[in-house]
């Protein structure tokens, strides 16, 4: 196992963000008066087409950020459908603070709305959402069986003593202690990696048969969860262009209507997935909270000697 995530889990997230979440590429950029314009970005509001609900989203603080003209075309657009006065271009010059909107579905509503639709289009999509959680989950759920066949090792030892043949003295020599440990029965894992196996190819079957059916590009929902970041560019994103939501917010998954395109959703059905028992172990990776785990165990041994 290593001490740092494999990339496999990594691209799988990267790309899918590519495809359904924020679709438009890095690249260089450079502010220029003609097609960009500075604006004193603060929050975002999402707004539920069903129920009216309205969740709003504080970005991170920062000085300026560049919209595209076409992006604030878009926007002026948004605030005239929802009845909302758009502000002069001079207020935004003269840095007045400004939320930008988004209308879509909330997730309650996209439960009845969306989720049990049975349109191909809108079927593509909510497959590759499942097969995004399947990959998601896999490394999780990996993960909490490691802990727990670590958590059941400690729990019967019985004196302090009982770690002296190991020589626990340093980082490495805890790593490959702990690491032995979760090795010593790996059917709980390969288990959930067979699972995982079985529920994806379901899913891929599933979703190459629609694609089929499907043109180059189509209309349907997509899931954009509010703690994502967002490119103000509608052709490009870059640090001046980019905003994040600022920390100790709840997330909330939004429903938004666009453009999807075919040969996105096969980039993502496509990548390189966990495979084997190996793969996954090097997906979870290694983590310090483990090493706590045993240096508990040992502290509450002590205690209970004294």
């Amino acid at each position: 196992m290593a001490n740092e995530p494999s990339r496999i889990t990594d691209n799988l997230l990267n790309v899918f963000n590519y495809c359904f979440v924020e679709t438009v590429p890095y690249a260089f950029f450079k502010p220029n008066p003609e097609r960009d314009i500075p604006v004193k970005l603060v929050g975002k509001e999402y707004h539920c087409e069903c129920c009216g609900k309205v969740s709003t989203v504080k970005y991170n603080e920062r000085p300026l950020t560049y919209y595209s003209k076409g992006k604030l075309a878009q926007e002026r657009r948004i605030y005239d459908k929802l009845g909302k006065e758009f502000p002069f271009m001079g207020e935004i010059e003269d840095g007045a603070p400004f939320t930008n909107a988004a209308i879509g579905l909330c997730a309650e509503c996209a439960k009845k709305e969306v989720l049990t639709a049975d349109s191909p289009e809108q079927m593509a999509v909510n497959l590759s959402g499942q097969l995004h959680r399947a990959d998601e989950l896999l490394v999780a759920k990996a993960r909490a069986a490691m802990e727990k066949s670590l958590a059941d090792w400690l729990a019967k030892v019985e004196k302090p003593e009982d770690f002296l043949p190991y020589n626990l003295t340093d980082f490495n020599a805890l790593r490959d202690f702990i690491c032995a440990v979760m090795l010593e029965d790996t059917s709980p894992v390969e288990a959930i990696l067979r699972e995982y196996r079985e529920e994806i190819a379901g899913i891929e079957t599933k979703l190459r048969g629609l694609l089929e059916t499907l043109p180059e590009s189509w209309k349907a929902y997509a899931a954009r969860s509010t703690a994502v970041f967002e490119s103000m560019n509608d052709k490009m994103y870059h640090e001046y262009t980019v905003v994040f939501p600022a920390p100790g917010q709840m997330p909330e998954d939004y429903y938004i209507y666009r453009t999807i395109e075919k040969k996105r959703v096969l980039m993502f059905l496509e990548q390189p997935r966990v495979e084997e028992l190996e793969e996954l172990l090097m997906e979870v990776g290694f983590h310090g909270e483990w090493i706590d785990m045993v240096t508990s165990r040992l502290e509450s041994l002590a205690h209970e000697k004294e």
